[in-house]
């Protein structure tokens, strides 16, 4: 196993863990036992519980990034690129990462300061949608009604069935679709 799996590895026990113990019953030996590694290996990666939790929160907002990127660059049916392609990435989370967000959040409602990054981020990506959207009321609540789908899959609270999801996310992707080009003299 290399570097980089045995990381990811880590990573997606420390949040099954979470999911299934709690974040207060988490312990790096539990971890280290469960990914198969030793807790010496472990510590190499990741030398406090805290600094596991970051890292698994910061993975994951990474990889919706990274995600959300590619999703502006590969789809040809986006007309506003980002905004448009952060509310698909939203409504099409797996539910692994749904797990992962659940464990991680639950982690690091503990420890507050463990969600300094994910404030970030969202702050980011609220600022990116304004930015690119026509009308920044528009922008913001329909950022806030993905984020909502999101939390509400994230925690079962009456999730949408299917058709629902699909016609939500079509309205918002009308509501985030730029309606003139991007002016250029800034």
């Amino acid at each position: 196993m290399n570097r980089n799996s045995k990381r990811d590895a880590i990573l997606k026990v420390t949040c099954q863990l979470v999911r299934e113990m709690g974040a207060s019953h988490l312990t790096l030996d539990a971890v280290a036992r469960e990914a198969g590694v030793s807790k010496g290996g472990l510590l190499y990666h990741f030398p406090t519980k805290e600094s596991l939790i970051q890292a698994a929160l910061e993975d994951f907002l990474d990889r919706f990034d990274s995600d959300t990127v590619a999703e502006t660059t590969s789809s040809t049916t986006l007309h506003n690129g980002w905004a448009q392609a952060y509310l698909k990435k939203t409504f099409e989370i797996s539910k692994d990462d749904l797990e992962m967000s659940f464990g991680i959040l639950a982690a690091a409602s503990s420890n507050p300061d463990l969600l300094e990054p994910m404030r970030q981020r969202y702050l980011a990506w609220h600022s990116r949608m304004i930015a690119e959207c026509e009308d920044p009321i528009e922008a913001t609540i329909a950022r806030l009604a993905a984020d909502g789908i999101f939390f509400c899959e994230l925690f079962g609270f009456a999730p949408l069935d299917n058709q629902l999801r699909a016609d939500t996310l079509s309205y918002l992707l009308n509501k985030v679709e730029r309606k003139q080009p991007l002016r250029t003299d800034t």
